[in-house]
């Protein structure tokens, strides 16, 4: 469960899943909202807590992003921010110490950034490094174009910084093309765990059958954690945007939707109200992949 708290952002990646037109019209998600969702999901799920993210966009760019964060620090459950680490320093010392938090970095943003925002970018790293941050994932989005070469310097830096977790997607936006490519795609996980890296499978499963070849399936099952193929119906992320309108993705989010969070007593009537909405059965009984791709 995601909540997309601004759409500002100083990168511009091409496979950035918040569509063009939402990019300048999305409105901010302030913190009252964001208390009162957090406080609905504290209240419909007493027991065990669901993992939330914070997105965007870039999100240490949302104007209440140091009461989000702060706020964040009493959820008991995982935290999952998602940045490029394009940011100004001081947004970062509202993660620190923070012991439920996960730091998601956009390893593709360094890759794609000029100088000036690739030297930001290891600044921050190493802010991080020394405040002990160690719970950081490399979330990897491969696009259509990507080239192995690309990633050696990303894999000096992750090392350096002693990142070892790797998460693994692919480009809903051009989804098509990047199954098209599956060998290349296997060899680049080859690649990072002969690298010492550990891989993880996308949570929502951008994988899909056919694209690689028995033996490369049988090296990524025993190789890749949560290793699995793409099913929207039965895990999709679920994005929270600003008004509190709730899509199975951000693939959906020109869409407008008419379910609201606090809306549902339960996280299985939010969902099965999801599927029922967007009609998740008759889209998935024809396509066997990313449906933000249809």
């Amino acid at each position: 469960m995601n909540f997309i708290l601004t759409s500002k952002c100083k990168s511009n990646c091409s496979f950035c899943f918040v569509p063009r037109g939402l990019r300048i019209k999305q409105k901010e998600m302030p913190f009252t909202e964001f208390k009162g969702y957090m406080d609905h999901i504290n209240k419909i799920c007493r027991k065990s807590k669901p993992s939330i993210g914070m997105l965007g966009g870039e999100p240490t760019l949302a104007k209440d992003f140091p009461m989000i964060a702060g706020y964040s620090r009493s959820y008991g459950g995982i935290v999952r921010l998602y940045s490029n680490l394009i940011t100004d320093p001081n947004n970062l010392k509202y993660l620190f110490n923070a012991k439920n938090l996960i730091l998601v970095w956009n390893v593709f943003a360094y890759i794609t950034a000029g100088a000036k925002d690739k030297k930001l970018i290891l600044e921050n790293l190493n802010i991080l490094k020394k405040q002990g941050k160690n719970k950081i994932i490399a979330s990897v989005t491969l696009c259509s174009d990507f080239k192995i070469g690309d990633f050696d310097a990303i894999i000096k830096i992750l090392k350096k910084h002693k990142i070892t977790n790797i998460r693994i997607a692919l480009d809903s936006t051009d989804y098509e093309k990047c199954v098209s490519r599956g060998g290349e795609i296997f060899l680049l996980c080859k690649k990072l765990i002969k690298n010492k890296f550990q891989v993880v499978s996308s949570y929502c499963g951008h994988f899909t059958p056919g694209m690689f070849d028995k033996k490369q399936e049988e090296y990524l099952k025993k190789s890749i954690s949560n290793f699995n193929f793409n099913n929207c119906a039965k895990n999709f992320p679920v994005d929270i945007l600003p008004g509190g309108s709730v899509v199975p993705c951000m693939g959906f989010a020109g869409r407008v939707s008419k379910i609201n969070i606090k809306n549902f007593r339960s996280l299985n009537m939010l969902k099965s109200a999801i599927i029922r909405d967007f009609k998740f059965d008759k889209i998935i009984n024809k396509n066997k992949r990313c449906i933000a791709g249809t």
